[in-house]
């Protein structure tokens, strides 16, 4: 990782690198056949990263006893498919429970103890303040990382996930150790942290500690409030904040991967902790997992909810070293990968069950042409504050974006459709759009006149800008408007392997009223313009 001023990389073998990414299913690691066929789909999806998962169970199904075969096939298929692997560490927990621990970890309940209700009922996740089960897990994953430091010649694997969605669906654990540290003192260290950046906590957190008198020493409840769910969840938000910061360190130690978490969602607002994991790293604890968890380099939304847009701000968080990226999303809109890594330099984007979307063409098409034709604008402009993003949610018809003194007054095409899309100046009067189903008027924030001068619809064919052809006339509403309708492709599988390579096939831009119906058998992925405009002078 390396961080700018605006922004932070990901770097592997010295160069920056985006990842187009995708998720396999849960159990699509658990078997070398499976997963081969899988990474034959993904790589069809025209991804360049795929997540990948590894089970504790399967690594070392009895103690101290590993079985390395797992990492063996995964770094073979991605050799393969020539894809980059970031890596899941499924282990005491995966969605807040703890079924992808071994056999001996599941079945000793006194070492590796649980969590306990407010009823005293058992539940069936591991409690965070198990030591023995903390020791276990970083011993274990400290065992798997410096397998893949002796194996891994190619740096196939740039990134880890230790656990996943942890968090328990408990207020709070009522075991007696935790019970006992409840009500000790608040860590110094995240004392110390409170008053350092006490201007910018997370409102949540800073209220909380506020209303009662911003304390700097005390229990849980006296800091943040003995009768408020807030106390409680702060308390074991530090608690898996620790356990997960101790399995990435003893990681790190044998080789130094970028590590983040990832986050189940709060559903909506005001769901109380418990009903979504309690303690996982949801934005609102994001500065407990800061003073905390040193060795977590960020903390990752897993995106299932409509406001898509709203989450990213959420986590896309420079001046607290946060960088988005989001390893899993509903996968209905590839446009979501274009918003993200656009408007808020994200690291990557990937979503859950990419191999389920190998028939879906206009999935990979999008990607294709973010991965093959834009990846290379994008990365030339991040953190310079001259590219931005469009992201249709809901029933929205306009949007607008700023770029300088540049106002665009952008209009959704087709209401039942995705539409996306990206926008970057490439000089004082130059832009290049690309995206689908959207059309820009472009305007002036200094109230001057401004209209389209040329428009170019063309593509990047081995980062060369290539014209296939200028529009004018109808075909802008006379220089008024630049219709980014996107390209038309024929699909053509060809191959006899299971997976059929697809072969796509542009035709010409059909303008959707006149001809529609006149290609058959066709799909539709974003269009790449270049736009030049100028000053209608009085």
């Amino acid at each position: 990782m390396r961080a700018r001023a605006t922004h932070t990389e990901l770097v592997v073998d010295g160069k920056p690198f985006l990842m187009v990414a995708g998720e396999l299913h849960n159990s699509t690691s658990s078997a070398p056949a499976y997963f081969r066929e899988a990474m034959q789909h993904a790589k069809s999806m025209n991804v360049n990263t795929v997540i990948a998962s590894v089970a504790w169970e399967q690594f070392e199904p009895q103690e101290g006893r590993f079985d390395y075969s797992f990492i063996d096939f995964i770094l073979k298929s991605a050799r393969e498919q020539q894809l980059k692997i970031v890596l899941i560490w499924f282990a005491t927990w995966k969605n807040g429970e703890s079924s992808y621990a071994p056999l001996w970890v599941k079945a000793d309940t006194k070492r590796f103890f649980r969590i306990r209700n407010r009823s005293g009922e058992t539940m069936s996740a591991i409690s965070p303040f198990c030591t023995a089960a903390m020791e276990a897990d970083a011993k274990a994953f400290a065992a798997l990382m410096a397998y893949i430091k002796a194996k891994d010649t190619h740096h196939d694997i740039i990134m880890m996930q230790p656990e996943n969605e942890a968090g328990a669906f408990s207020e709070m654990d009522y075991n007696e150790v935790a019970l006992k540290k409840y009500g000790e003192a608040v860590p110094q260290q995240l004392v110390d942290y409170l008053v350092a950046n006490r201007d910018g906590l997370e409102p949540e957190l800073k209220a909380a500690w506020n209303q009662n008198g911003a304390r700097r020493q005390g229990t849980w409840a006296e800091l943040f409030g003995g009768q408020h769910y807030d106390a409680q969840n702060f308390f074991m938000t530090w608690q898996y904040a620790t356990f997960m910061n101790e399995v990435c360190r003893r990681g790190k130690q044998v080789l130094p991967l970028p590590m983040y978490v990832n986050a189940w969602l709060v559903q909506f607002p005001g769901e109380l902790p418990g009903k979504y994991p309690n303690g996982g790293p949801v934005s609102r604890v994001l500065d407990i997992y800061r003073a905390a968890a040193p060795a977590i380099d960020f903390l990752a939304p897993d995106i299932y909810l409509p406001n898509f847009r709203e989450v990213c701000r959420m986590y896309s968080r420079p001046s607290k070293k946060n960088p988005l990226f989001i390893p899993e999303c509903e996968r209905t809109n590839p446009g979501k990968a274009y918003y993200a890594l656009a408007e808020h330099d994200a690291l990557g984007f990937g979503p859950f069950g990419i191999e389920s979307l190998a028939s879906d063409d206009a999935y990979a098409l999008s990607f294709r042409i973010l991965r093959d034709e834009l990846l290379p604008q994008i990365q030339a402009h991040r953190g310079t504050g001259k590219m931005r993003a469009i992201l249709k949610e809901g029933n929205e018809d306009t949007a607008s974006v700023t770029i300088g003194s540049s106002r665009l007054a952008i209009e959704y095409l087709d209401k039942g459709k995705n539409a996306y899309g990206i926008i970057i100046q490439t000089g004082n009067d130059e832009f290049l759009v690309a995206g689908i189903n959207f059309r820009v008027a472009f305007g002036s924030t200094t109230g001057k006149k401004v209209v389209i001068g040329e428009v170019q619809e063309g593509g990047f064919e081995q980062g060369r800008w290539v014209v296939h052809r200028y529009l004018n006339g109808d075909e802008t509403y006379h220089n008024t408007f630049l219709f980014a309708r996107g390209r038309s492709y024929s699909v053509r599988a060809s191959g006899g392997s299971r997976v059929a390579t697809r072969k796509m096939v542009p035709l010409p831009v059909l303008h959707q009223h006149l001809e529609a119906g006149l290609v058959q058998q066709q799909t539709e992925g974003p269009g790449i313009y270049r736009v030049k405009i100028y000053e209608l002078r009085q």
